[in-house]
């Protein structure tokens, strides 16, 4: 791995914990303006779901999913494979919601 080389009588205007604010605060302009320009939702996937829900894969055909029970439920939750499987559920609902608000008008 290549080593950081930071120039000689270098120093930084802000400590530790304003830099780590400073580098938020851009990446939130970035993230924000990015979404505006191109007219984009930011959209959260779920962490677990039922196995019915049918949105877990079978992986590559050995690996198992991380499974556990939740107290008061009928049936136990996996863990998400992957955010792309949560990404797709979560759009398929907003267009299912879209639709519903569209006929109802």
């Amino acid at each position: 791995m290549e080593q950081i080389k930071i120039p000689a009588g270098y120093h930084s205007d802000l400590n530790l914990h304003d830099t780590q604010v400073a580098i938020k605060t851009v990446k939130d302009f970035f993230q924000q303006t990015l979404s505006q320009k191109l007219n984009l939702l930011r959209v959260s996937a779920p962490v677990f779901v039922s196995p019915s829900s049918g949105l877990n894969d079978n992986l590559n055909g050995v690996e198992r999913p991380v499974s556990f029970d939740i107290k008061g439920q009928d049936e136990n939750a996996e863990i998400v494979h992957s955010l792309a499987n949560g990404n797709v559920m979560r759009l398929r609902n907003m267009v299912l919601l879209m639709v519903k608000d569209f006929i109802q008008i």
